[in-house]
């Protein structure tokens, strides 16, 4: 019996040995933590966003809600890498007006994008919608909450 349990004990220690060499060959790493963009703090400055000179009659209506946003933050529309709409921040109801009027007669789909200035990170809205003249997206008791990705 003292035998076996001698046998196993090497067995173990050589498994262990053979391990070590393996990652110290290969450069084994132990796992690194994440970043947490809602905790770690970017270093992205405010892109000060202006919408595009437009002619157009064409507009839609959103109000969101940018559901982790501790305080205001700059929340704007975008078709392709064209801003056409910057919202107003309501503060007594917590969500934001976004007026939407698209730069070309085509139209497109929009996408939302959020600069946190306590984050210093800039968010984009996960899914995307269809441009709609003369409609709106979310309302004060129903506002649109989108999910959201950290820019690259």
């Amino acid at each position: 019996m003292l035998q076996v349990k001698k046998c196993n004990l090497a067995r173990a220690l050589s498994f262990c040995v053979l391990c070590s060499v393996f990652c110290i060959l290969t450069g084994c790493k132990g796992k690194e933590e994440p970043v947490n963009p809602y905790v770690d703090p970017g270093t992205t400055e405010n892109p000060n966003w202006v919408t595009g000179e437009n002619n157009m009659a064409a507009s839609m209506t959103a109000i969101v809600k940018v559901s982790f946003a501790q305080n205001e933050g700059t929340l704007a529309a975008f078709m392709g890498d064209k801003c056409c709409g910057i919202a107003t921040y309501k503060a007594d109801y917590g969500f934001y007006w976004l007026y939407i009027s698209p730069a070309t007669e085509a139209g497109g789909d929009v996408q939302l994008r959020f600069y946190s200035p306590d984050l210093k990170r800039i968010f984009v809205a996960k899914e995307v919608f269809p441009f709609r003249n003369d409609t709106q997206l979310g309302s004060i008791t129903e506002p649109y909450t989108p999910e959201w990705t950290v820019s690259e």
